[in-house]
C-alpha cells in the first residue's frame, strides 16, 4: 500500500472529486462495445490498418494506422499499381471521402453515413505523409444497428489516381439489445355491471403499410463441371447517390447467397473463388417489383492444367480483330488472375463459325488471338507466359445452324498450359 503522509483536507478533497471523475469515465466506457483488431475478410490496400471498432450510442468508431514506409522500402500494392512512382518519391497525401459508408453485407438499402474524422484531413484538404512517418486517426460513422456484426467499410472506387480505402467483412462485437421485462400489472376485481347498450363507433382508422421495394436475389454458385455448390465471393455494383456506384461485397460460403436490392435496375457482379476463374454477369431487376424473389445460378469454371475458360464478355466488330472497349472489364480479370498466379502460362485461342471462306476465318480467329495477347501483354503480363492459337471454324462448340448456335461458336477462350 502506498503511504502519502501529507494528505491536507485540500488534497483530499482533490482527490475525491479525481475519483469520482474516474468513476465516471468507466461508466462512460461501460457504454462503448469495442473490438479490436476486428477480423477483416478482404480489404483493398494493405497499408492502412483496422486496429479498433468502438460503438457507442451515437457513433461508430472506428481507428486506423497509415503507415508509409522508409525511403528505398517498397509498397507492394501501391507499386503494383504504381509501377516506379513510389520507388523514386515515398511522400504520400492522405484523406478521408466524406462520402464513405458503412453497409450490412447483402442488404444495399442498409447503409450508414460519415459524420466526421478525427487526425485526418476531409477530402478535399490532405495531409503530407512523408517516408517513415505513422498516422494514426478515427472515422466516425452513424451507429450500426444493434445485432449487425459483420459490415463492409466502402470509400470509393480506385480511378487510376487514387487509391481509395475499403474494407470488406469486418466482424465485430454488437449484439441485439435484450429488451427490459415490463413491471407486473395488478389485475383489478372484475365487478358485474348492469348491461348497456354501447354508443356507435366509427371503425379504427388503419395505416397503410409502405410499398415494399426491395427485391430478394437468392441463387448459388456451382461448379460448371461438376455442378456442385462453391464457396465463393460475390463483388456487386449498387447505384449511389454520392460516388456513383459502390462496390459491395457477399461471403457465398456454403455457395448459396442471398442479397437484397432495389428492384428497377441492374447490377453487375463478379464472383470469384480459389482455384476458378472469376465469373462475371448482371442480377438483372429491371422488371422486378418490390417484395419479388428472384434466382439466380453463377457458374465458374475450374483452372487446372488442361482447362479451357470462355471469355464471355470479348467484342470485336463483325470480321474486325480490333477489340472493343467493352471487352476490357474481360480481360482486366484475366490480368488480375495471370498476377494472382505468377507461374500460370496459357494458351489463347480463337474460334469462328463455318460461314464464310474457310483460310479467312482461321487468319481472322489468329488474329483476334493475337489481340487479347497484346493486350495482355500490355498490362505487364509477360509474353513468355502467352501463346496465341487461331483455329477458324475447326472446333465447334455446336452444331446448329441458328443464328445463337453459331454465335456460340465465335468465341475467345485460354486453355492451362502450366500452372
Amino acid at each position: 500500500m502506498k503511504h502519502y503522509p501529507y494528505l491536507t483536507m485540500k488534497s483530499l478533497g482533490a482527490t475525491i472529486v479525481t475519483l469520482l471523475l474516474i468513476g465516471l469515465s468507466y461508466s462512460a466506457i461501460a457504454q462503448k462495445i469495442t473490438t479490436l483488431s476486428p477480423y477483416i475478410e478482404r480489404q483493398s490496400q494493405n497499408y492502412v490498418e483496422m486496429t479498433k471498432v468502438e460503438l457507442t450510442e451515437t457513433y461508430t468508431i472506428i481507428s486506423f494506422i497509415y503507415k508509409n514506409p522508409e525511403r528505398g522500402g517498397r509498397n507492394s500494392e501501391l507499386d503494383r499499381v504504381f509501377p516506379g512512382i513510389f520507388r523514386e518519391s515515398s511522400t504520400q497525401w492522405i484523406q478521408i471521402d466524406p462520402r464513405s459508408r458503412l453497409y450490412k453485407p447483402g442488404d444495399a438499402a442498409k447503409k450508414f453515413r460519415f459524420v466526421k474524422a478525427e487526425g485526418i484531413p476531409v477530402s478535399p484538404d490532405s495531409l503530407i505523409v512523408k517516408p517513415g512517418q505513422e498516422v494514426r486517426f478515427k472515422v466516425y460513422f452513424r451507429r450500426l444497428d444493434p445485432g449487425i456484426e459483420v459490415f463492409d467499410f466502402f470509400e470509393g472506387q480506385n480511378n487510376g489516381r487514387q487509391q481509395f480505402w475499403n474494407y470488406y467483412g469486418v466482424h465485430i462485437r454488437n449484439p441485439k439489445n435484450t429488451p427490459k421485462p415490463e413491471p407486473k400489472k395488478e389485475i383489478p376485481p372484475v365487478v358485474a355491471e348492469k348491461p348497456t347498450t354501447p354508443p356507435a363507433q366509427e371503425p379504427p382508422k388503419t395505416t397503410p403499410l409502405p410499398t415494399p421495394t426491395l427485391v430478394t436475389v437468392r441463387g448459388t454458385v456451382i461448379d460448371a463441371k461438376t455442378k456442385k455448390p462453391v464457396a465463393a465471393k460475390i463483388n456487386y455494383l449498387v447505384p449511389s447517390e454520392e460516388n456513383g456506384l459502390d462496390s459491395l461485397q457477399l461471403s457465398a460460403s456454403s455457395g448459396k447467397f442471398k442479397i437484397n436490392l432495389e428492384g428497377g435496375n441492374k447490377y453487375s457482379y463478379t464472383a470469384s473463388a480459389n482455384g476458378y476463374f472469376p465469373a462475371s454477369g448482371a442480377f438483372d431487376l429491371t422488371q422486378a417489383k418490390g417484395g419479388q424473389e428472384v434466382t439466380n445460378e453463377i457458374l465458374l469454371s475450374p483452372v487446372a492444367v488442361g482447362e479451357s475458360v470462355t471469355l464471355s464478355n470479348i467484342y470485336f466488330d463483325t470480321g474486325k480483330y480490333e477489340l472493343l472497349s467493352a471487352s476490357s472489364a474481360e480481360l482486366d480479370r484475366l490480368v488480375q488472375f495471370m498476377r494472382d498466379n505468377a507461374r500460370m502460362e496459357i494458351r489463347v485461342e480463337g474460334h469462328t463459325d463455318n460461314l464464310g471462306d474457310f483460310d479467312q476465318n482461321v487468319a481472322l480467329s489468329q488474329n483476334r488471338a493475337n489481340a487479347v495477347k497484346k493486350y495482355l501483354v500490355g498490362k505487364g503480363i509477360d509474353s513468355a507466359r502467352i501463346e496465341a492459337k487461331g483455329f477458324g471454324p475447326t472446333r465447334p462448340v455446336s452444331k446448329g445452324t441458328s443464328e445463337s448456335e453459331r454465335r456460340r461458336n465465335r468465341r475467345v477462350e485460354f486453355v492451362v498450359v502450366k500452372m
